[in-house]
């Protein structure tokens, strides 16, 4: 056991004041838990570090691969190092490595016979980044294209949200969305889908949904720019009652995942 007992330890300094920090551009990140740092070990990502409280050391001394430091201190000490009340246990570092590339997120689209996306031009809120990995691991999408105005997939509040999902789905971040669109368009059959407010659009439950198609959902305030509207090829609308006028980000995805992906779940 490699104990912590000291606030200013550096050993576990990417640990320490968490509501004061933040690891956006850097190369690490964050899982917070029990049951994201056991994602994280079990992930294709690099552990750097982990650190839990005493009584969760002999269940991670088990699942903590050899060579990364494990390190531990009483729980009292674990909180006043993170900064906040903290009571699930453990945490980890985790290392980005190589961002997944355009051609690497695309080329399962020449084997498989289904391949299906979640696109997003610009989502602001981390919670709502969660959740559109969570849905989309949870009803089986190949993978998820971001735009450049995106917030961070790795942020601590997405990652919380995701429950683990932002480990396990392939991702790219492009620099230029629309030009990332029209390679994925450019000599396919890749047909684009835009999510948009319109009861003239076509209703989510009569949509055939193409076996290599990608769904476009917009930003939380003002949907997607016609830019992006003039390279879709058809136009979908959930359909929903005069009481409100928009659903939740989050909440329109996995509708609309599920859509995608009901024939997988009948």
């Amino acid at each position: 056991m490699e104990r912590i007992q000291s606030l200013d330890d550096p050993r576990v300094a990417a640990y320490r004041n968490l509501p004061d920090r933040t690891l956006r551009g850097e190369c690490v990140f964050l899982a917070e838990g029990k049951l994201l740092t056991e994602r994280l070990l079990e992930s294709r990502y690099e552990v750097e570090s982990v650190f839990v409280s005493t009584d969760y050391y002999e269940e991670f001394r088990r699942l903590t691969p050899a060579g990364v430091p494990l390190y531990a201190a009483e729980e009292s000490l674990l909180l006043a190092i993170v900064g906040f009340p903290f009571h699930r246990g453990a945490l980890a570092v985790g290392r980005r490595g190589r961002p997944t590339t355009l051609a690497e997120l695309l080329a399962p689209a020449d084997r498989e016979v289904q391949f299906r996306l979640a696109v997003c031009p610009e989502i602001t809120k981390p919670e709502n980044m969660g959740l559109i990995f969570r849905n989309a691991a949870a009803f089986g999408l190949s993978g998820i294209l971001l735009g450049e105005r995106c917030c961070d997939p790795f942020s601590r509040r997405s990652m919380r949200v995701s429950m683990g999902a932002v480990l396990q789905m392939p991702f790219y971040k492009s620099d230029n969305l629309n030009e990332s669109l029209k390679i994925l368009k450019d000599g396919s059959d890749f047909s684009l889908f835009a999510a948009v407010l319109d009861p003239l659009a076509r209703k989510l439950d009569e949509v055939d949904w193409p076996a290599r198609c990608g769904i476009l959902l917009g930003n939380e305030m003002d949907g997607l720019d016609s830019a992006t509207l003039e390279l879709c090829d058809h136009r979908v609308t959930i359909p929903i009652t005069e009481r409100v006028d928009s659903l939740n980000l989050g909440v329109a995805a996995g509708i609309c995942f599920y859509s995608m992906q009901r024939r997988l779940f009948s």
